[in-house]
């Protein structure tokens, strides 16, 4: 039988046993078969019946549970909506009234710093005309007050110059100049004599080189000078007044002697008159104290008293044995290039030579000078 024939002979057949029901006896027989065959599932029912009020009941404690828990939550808000929302409401409020204040102050401040800044600016503008004027004033008072000054600076260093130049001409002259005359026979003025003239001959044709001042410590080589007649000597003579002519010297050598004459004496004679002797490319050869290498040595404790004092003033045994002066390398480079030599070189300096530190420089006369 399908499932829809099914369908339609369940609702005759509760039909009809209803009727039968209705029957007096055979309708109580119906009823009691229709309960035994209903049993069953009246059973299951009741017990279905009973699952679903255990569940009621379960959902009904988690409701009543869950009522519970609203009303507390409900208590909560209610309590925080009368104590603390009031307070909110408070500083809402405040923070309001706050901003509104600050917006009028913005407002207040955006009109007012313009003008503001504006007479700032004006008062910077007026004094920064005012300042750069007392500047102008200030700078036009400097420079007249720089120029009175520079110009006393100029007139006293012309003074000073002019008296230090009238001091050492002073000097010289009463040193060197007419006053000697009178004074001639203070000094022994050396003889000049020739002693080797065939030397000298030779020494003409292929170029005169002296050694002034040779003492005992004659050259091979050069004509050896000086003012006594050492052995070795070739020549007897001062030598700031040699037999010779102006440009006839091809080399002058000196060793120890610059120091024998004092500054002003070398600066203004000896040395332009050696350069007055040098042919055109002629040199000058020196070898002299090196007062600068000298004090080093001393200052370090590695050079002794005695030897400096010695070699400073000379061994002074004799008339020509003081010395009136010192030299370092820059101070008889300066002498030599003042007195027109070119050039100027130090072969070596600080070099030990028995007691004494001694450096030797050499110059040049230029070929196109007088």
């Amino acid at each position: 039988m399908s499932d829809i024939a099914a369908q339609g002979l369940k609702p005759r057949l509760r039909r009809t046993i209803r009727r039968i029901g209705s029957w007096p006896l055979v309708g109580r027989f119906a009823r009691i078969g229709v309960a035994i065959i209903r049993g069953p599932q009246l059973l299951d029912a009741r017990a279905q019946l009973t699952e679903a009020q255990v569940h009621l009941a379960d959902s009904h404690a988690q409701l009543r549970e869950r009522q519970a828990q609203l009303l507390a939550d409900n208590e909560r808000f209610t309590a925080f909506f009368h104590h603390e929302f009031p307070k909110i409401l408070e500083s809402l409020s405040e923070i309001n009234h706050r901003q509104s204040r600050i917006a009028a102050e913005q407002e207040s401040l955006a009109q007012s710093v313009p003008v503001a800044l504006r007479a700032i600016r004006r008062d910077i503008h007026h004094q920064s005309i005012e300042l750069g004027q007392r500047i102008a004033s200030t700078e036009e008072i400097n420079g007249r007050q720089d120029q009175k000054v520079s110009e006393l600076s100029n007139a006293t260093g012309y003074l000073f110059g002019r008296v230090e130049f009238v001091r050492r001409e002073l000097l010289y002259e009463l040193r060197y100049g007419a006053s000697m005359e009178h004074r001639a026979g203070e000094r022994l003025q050396a003889t000049t004599q020739i002693l080797a003239p065939e030397k000298l001959k030779d020494a003409r044709e292929k170029g005169l080189r002296l050694n002034l001042g040779c003492g005992h410590v004659p050259l091979d080589g050069y004509l050896n000078v000086d003012r006594r007649a050492l052995p070795g000597v070739d020549l007897v003579a001062e030598i700031d007044d040699l037999p010779f002519q102006d440009r006839e010297i091809a080399e002058i050598h000196s060793a120890h002697v610059l120091e024998h004459f004092p500054q002003e004496q070398l600066r203004r004679s000896l040395l332009p008159y050696w350069h007055r002797l040098l042919r055109a490319g002629g040199m000058l050869r020196a070898v002299v104290p090196d007062a600068e290498a000298m004090m080093e040595h001393y200052s370090r404790g590695e050079y002794p008293y005695q030897s400096l004092r010695e070699v400073t003033f000379g061994g002074q045994d004799y008339e020509g044995d003081f010395h009136f002066n010192m030299f370092t390398p820059a101070s008889l480079t300066e002498l030599m290039q003042e007195a027109g030599f070119m050039n100027v070189r130090i072969v070596e300096s600080g070099r030990r030579n028995g007691d004494c530190y001694e450096f030797e420089i050499v110059a040049t006369k230029q070929t196109d000078s007088p």
